[in-house]
């Protein structure tokens, strides 16, 4: 009997802890999603990057080395940023509100 209950707390304890896990997981991805897009993805001569509303934001960009090679200020919902000088390969933009930070990826040709 003592077993069966002890088993039973574990299950619910279990179960429990998992769903709020995957409760907040959830609700963090939907979060950041809604903060910027960048397009088109991959990217020849300019990155778009349109914010979810209008706010004061920077944007950071990175490449995968972890050098940052872009640094500005996103002063509208709809930015350009001139890519056309930049490598081909994978890099990192990191948009920086004053509420949060997120970082996508995006892919130069």
């Amino acid at each position: 009997m003592k077993r069966t209950l002890l088993l039973l707390i574990l299950l619910v304890s279990f179960s429990t802890a998992t769903v709020a896990q995957s409760t907040a997981t959830t609700q963090f991805a939907s979060t950041s999603e809604t903060v910027f897009t960048i397009s088109p993805n991959p990217g020849v001569n300019e990155l778009n990057i349109r914010l979810s509303q209008k706010s004061d934001a920077a944007v950071e960009v990175y490449n995968l080395l972890g050098r940052k090679i872009y640094t500005g200020k996103l002063t509208t919902i709809h930015n350009a940023i001139d890519i056309s000088s930049w490598k081909s390969g994978i890099y990192l933009v990191k948009v920086i509100t004053e509420k949060k930070s997120i970082t996508k990826r995006f892919v130069k040709k």
